[in-house]
């Protein structure tokens, strides 16, 4: 159930549904309405599956052959890995899949990079793409072409895209193929998710989740933990925060490592583990549009932090196209490395509040609490929430980054 509140959506709890371990089977019906969310969800995993197998070629390549490793990836500002799979995907993506003003607007990770597959050579910015991948890439932009001419030219006018083509570029880059997503999602005007995909493409077989709350409509195939952890708690490969750490304590509860926000949206879907919390940033709006729209369809949440302190709402990231961040609170939000604009502006050596033209426009600068379907009762929320206050209480308050 969703309902409108004074700071935003708010999301009330609601009974998990069951699911079959390792289920392989669709849970909604699949002959959906042309122009619904649900068509919009079914041809997206429909385009999953046909950019999957140009994927795994350059997963393959990228990832067992040093020269080629150097060939086809540079270091973003942001030390994240840039990969040739990644541009070309979301230019098939936003370019070609969604293209032709269907959308309100379509926001990609990857927006600033140039990328060249219509004429001989290839390139994503400098990089050119081995002539081997030319036919691949070639067979894969028809099919998704195709797919293109199946969305409504109208239906869709007020939604926004998020697209985020390979969520774990690292990853990807480092081998570690089972904890990247395609990560694609679909928000309303006020900027709700309100539709999206989770994607592995690089599991055997594919696992994926997807849904739209608003027509009870949600679908996949999941890799269900054997002994569920619904007293787990996700944390980052990074350092984790005072907070988190004495949150967790607190509570008894155990940390579960995890790599890549698709891939610990999944992870929560799966049983693998009940919670995701940070207070610090390092993700962005691309990493929650379509994760927060399939764990909210599957009966689970995920919600800012601050409003979840002060009173227990739950209320969503704001995501629209913007040229600045719609999620800013002046004063509450400490200039990092992630989420300044200007990475010289950031000093490690002292903290510094960030001003809003200091931010990049779509970093998530409000913390996060995402719970899985086991876990969003109101007695399980509101236990959480009293231990994460106690924890602030007793002098380790989130750091908001």
């Amino acid at each position: 159930l969703v309902a409108g509140g004074a700071r935003g959506a708010r999301v009330l709890a609601r009974p998990a549904s069951a699911m079959t371990p390792r289920a392989s089977a669709r849970m909604a019906a699949t002959n959906a309405p042309a122009g619904s969310l649900q068509a919009l969800c079914e041809v997206s995993k429909s385009a999953c599956d046909a950019v999957e197998p140009m994927l795994k070629k350059f997963y393959d390549k990228i990832s067992t052959n040093g020269r080629t490793a150097e060939a086809c990836e540079k270091k973003k500002a942001d030390a994240t890995f840039f990969t040739i799979a990644d541009g070309i995907l979301q230019h098939m993506f936003v370019s070609h899949l969604f293209a032709g003003n269907k959308f309100a607007h379509i926001v990609g990770e990857e927006d600033s990079s140039v990328i060249n597959i219509a004429t001989k050579p290839y390139f994503v910015d400098e990089l050119e793409v081995p002539e081997e991948f030319e036919q691949i890439i070639d067979e894969t932009l028809a099919r998704v072409r195709a797919l293109a001419a199946t969305i409504s030219d109208s239906a869709y006018r007020d939604i926004t895209a998020f697209v985020d083509p390979i969520d774990g570029t690292r990853e990807f880059a480092l081998g570690q193929g089972d904890k990247v997503t395609v990560l694609l999602g679909f928000n309303d005007r006020d900027g709700r998710p309100c539709a999206g995909i989770m994607y592995r493409p690089l599991t055997a077989p594919v696992t994926w989740a997807a849904g739209a709350l608003s027509e009870g409509y949600k679908a996949g195939v999941l890799d269900h933990a054997a002994t569920p952890n619904p007293t787990g708690c996700l944390i980052t490969d990074g350092k984790v925060s005072p907070f988190i750490a004495k949150t967790i304590e607190e509570l008894g509860y155990n940390l579960v490592p995890s790599l890549a926000s698709g891939n610990r949206a999944m992870m929560l879907l799966e049983g693998k583990a009940g919670y995701y919390i940070r207070d610090t940033g390092g993700f962005a709006l691309w990493d929650t549009s379509g994760p927060q729209a399939c764990i909210e369809a599957y009966g689970g949440t995920m919600a800012k932090l601050p409003a979840f302190l002060e009173d227990g709402a739950l209320v969503t990231y704001t995501h629209l196209k913007s040229e600045k961040n719609l999620d800013f609170v002046p004063g509450a939000v400490m200039l990092s490395l992630t989420n300044a604009k200007v990475k010289s502006e950031y000093d490690r050596t002292k903290d510094t509040p960030a001003r809003l033209e200091q931010v990049n426009a779509y970093v998530c600068c409000a913390g996060l609490v995402a719970a899985s379907p086991d876990n969003t009762a109101e007695g399980t929320m509101a236990k959480l929430r009293s231990a994460m206050l106690k924890v602030a209480a007793d002098g380790n308050p989130p750091y908001y980054t």
